[in-house]
């Protein structure tokens, strides 16, 4: 019935081309066919859930289950919000705190819109105060181009404008490309709570190109969707599976660009596997790259970023403290060590771990030990930053909040 081999099922915006594809007529399901095509594939990939290495405990397992929510969840949302000629606007993704897939940056809020190959489109608005802006257009999740929006073209006050076309043009311009390309806007805070996002709007500029019929059959397009949002699910489920078994246990892959399969040209994410038992700790050591930005974060066995309101699962340059002799080093553990610098690995066993640097001088890949829980503070220098219950709590309530507050909607 579907192609399962198709490189772009594991990913949201498949189903959306599949609502548009033009096969034949007998290649179709009729919709109770296109459901229990849904509903095996949910069993499928519960069973994967239930059987693969990385559910080492219960909490994992859970997580692995409510995963499939997290992914149903981001499908359907996609599905629902389908438009052939969509509707220009910059809004937040579905990806959020809650709806957690591929390791989204914990500091991060993505916005984007769905474009239409052909067209030109002139964005524009105020670029806030992040950190890092970055744009991004795509063609399927190939990126076509990158830029900083500190690298453009902005007045005093943080305005700007850049065309977005398949011809080049003077001043800010961006290339698209593809039938359906899209825009990512990409927002890295290091202060979660006084740095705001950027204000942008899009608009098409220049005549209408003519598509082709628009009016879809109904009943057409909604057998698509279902068979293309099982695929998804199981596809995506088992795409970061095979991915985040690519590092060396409780190690690092190199930094590289990833742009081919979605990240952002600048950057290059050092990707990593950890994996503990109840009574040991991993202790990461790095010189801290100097650039835009650069960050630690943790994920869960799914590929889902450790909720960073809830958990201290993240730090960047801002909240990381830097020892005397230059590096950085945090410890990664269950238990709190009592170490200002630690990731929680919120009771997983196993999970993924990046080290984020966005238009930094180095990429560098972390050294890495593990200990036993008691023995961390033999291993660390002696000035290491500590913090007691009172302050921990403190600054977990102080992450929930920001974390509330950026994703308000």
């Amino acid at each position: 019935m579907a192609d399962h081999d198709k490189p772009m099922a594991w990913l949201p915006f498949s189903i959306a081309e599949a609502s548009m594809s033009t096969g034949a007529d007998g290649d179709q399901p009729d919709l109770p066919q296109a459901w229990s095509y849904l509903t095996e594939r949910l069993t499928s990939s519960a069973a994967l859930v239930e059987s693969d290495p990385v559910s080492g405990n219960r909490i994992d397992l859970a997580a692995g289950m409510r995963h499939l929510l997290v992914l149903l969840a981001a499908g359907i949302d996609t599905a629902l919000r389908f438009d052939p000629d969509p509707i220009l606007g910059v809004r937040a993704t579905s990806t959020d705190d809650v709806i957690s897939w591929g390791m989204e940056c914990p500091d991060g809020l993505y916005t984007g819109s769905a474009l239409r190959g052909g067209e030109s489109y002139r964005l524009y608005g105020n670029r806030g105060t992040a950190r890092y802006v970055g744009l991004q257009t795509m063609n399927g999740i190939v990126a076509t181009s990158n830029a900083l929006v500190d690298e453009l073209e902005v007045d005093a006050d943080g305005n700007f404008e850049v065309i977005l076309s398949a011809d080049e043009r003077s001043g800010n311009w961006m290339r698209i490309e593809g039938e359906h390309p899209t825009l990512t806007v990409r927002h890295f805070f290091y202060d979660w709570d006084t740095e705001v996002p950027s204000s942008l709007q899009i608009e098409r500029i220049g005549g209408s190109v003519q598509s082709e019929d628009l009016s879809l059959d109904r009943d057409v397009t909604v057998s698509r969707q279902l068979v293309a949002l099982g695929d998804f699910v199981h596809d995506n489920l088992k795409f970061f599976l095979d991915f985040g078994a690519a590092p060396p246990v409780n190690g690092f892959l190199p930094g590289i660009d990833r742009s081919a399969m979605g990240a952002a040209a600048e950057n290059r994410p050092v990707i990593g596997r950890w994996a503990l038992d109840a009574d040991e700790a991993l202790i990461l050591e790095v010189e801290p790259p100097e650039g835009v930005y650069w960050s630690y974060s943790l994920g869960n066995p799914w590929w889902e970023t450790i909720h960073y309101g809830r958990h201290q699962s993240s730090l960047n340059a801002a909240q990381a403290a830097v020892d005397s002799d230059g590096l950085v080093r945090v410890v990664l553990s269950a238990r709190d060590p009592g170490v200002a610098n630690w990731l929680d690995t919120a009771g997983h066993s196993n999970g993924a771990m990046i080290l984020r640097c966005v238009r930094t001088k180095t990429a560098p890949t972390p050294k890495a030990q593990v200990v036993k829980f008691d023995d961390i503070a033999t291993v660390l220098p002696a000035e290491t930053k500590m913090v007691n219950p009172e302050e921990r709590q403190a600054i977990v309530e102080a992450r929930r909040r920001a974390v509330h507050e950026r994703f308000a909607r």
